[in-house]
């Protein structure tokens, strides 16, 4: 007789990692551990068939769906790639990313300031305005780039990061520039962006309810699933959230291959 794994009641104790692929070439495209509230639900259309006297016979179900839904505890940027149907961008030497910059800035004595950061941008107009904030915090003039100092004018040496003002100008001038960054990451939305199909392994942990010292190793596979964009909700909070649904929909064409949702697989070993 053999002793065969076959697992029935379990504690749940979480789900440890979801971890998202390309389901044409198994690369990982995303993974997040923080995982809070994950549920797995399924969905049919009932139809009822009743008799002549309205007394039900039988229920077909058909156009089986299924939802995989969690919210991530901190903010992730593949995974708002994933909601944004883009692919997030990685800044090196040879592809920098343009990152917008403001900053206040002390006016010196010689109405010279220097910026934190190199400007880019058209030659000559790298920085187009700035504006002056006075001491009660209100706006004051405003001045606009010049080759040379003028009235209402300001002048701009990149190389060396420096605006000059005309001379009197005090108190605190706002800029407004962009810079380029080889350590930086970027994920855009576009108003006609759709997501791509997924591929998804939900981990999770399990233990035997009679010994909780006993552990499985959980899986949650689920072959076609495409992030939900309807109504995306990302909480620009210190203790916000990131949450995510899917939509897991069987493949169309499956030829004799009945259309799969998912599998839910426990070792023992």
């Amino acid at each position: 007789m053999s002793n065969k794994f076959n697992p029935n009641e379990l504690l749940l104790e979480r789900i440890r990692t979801v971890e998202e692929y390309d389901p044409a070439t198994g690369e990982l495209l995303g993974r997040y551990t923080q995982i809070e509230n994950p549920s797995l639900q399924t969905t049919a259309n009932a139809t009822e068939v009743v008799d002549a006297m309205g007394v039900p016979i039988a229920t077909f179900y058909n156009a089986q769906q299924g939802t995989f839904t969690f919210t991530n505890s901190l903010f992730s940027m593949d995974l708002a790639a994933s909601q944004f149907g883009d692919t997030k961008e990685i800044a090196d030497d040879e592809n920098k990313i343009t990152v917008p910059v403001t900053e206040i800035l002390t006016i010196g004595n010689d109405g010279k300031v220097v910026l934190k950061y190199t400007p880019v941008g058209v030659a000559g107009a790298e920085i187009k305005y700035v504006k002056v904030i006075n001491e009660n915090n209100t706006f004051g003039a405003t001045y606009e780039i010049s080759p040379t100092l003028g009235n209402g004018k300001f002048t701009l040496d990149v190389e060396n990061k420096t605006i000059t003002l005309p001379e009197g100008t005090t108190g605190n001038v706002f800029v407004k520039y962009e810079r380029e960054s080889t350590r930086a990451a970027r994920v855009s939305k576009y108003a006609d962006s759709l997501p791509d199909v997924r591929s998804l392994l939900v981990h999770a942990i399990f233990h035997d309810p009679c010994n909780k010292n006993i552990v499985y190793a959980g899986v949650i596979y689920i072959p076609r699933a495409e992030i939900d964009i309807a109504n995306v909700d990302i909480n620009l909070t210190s203790d916000g959230k990131h949450g995510a649904t899917y939509k897991l929909v069987p493949p169309y064409c499956t030829g004799n291959q009945r259309p799969k949702l998912f599998d839910i697989i426990v070792t023992e070993d």
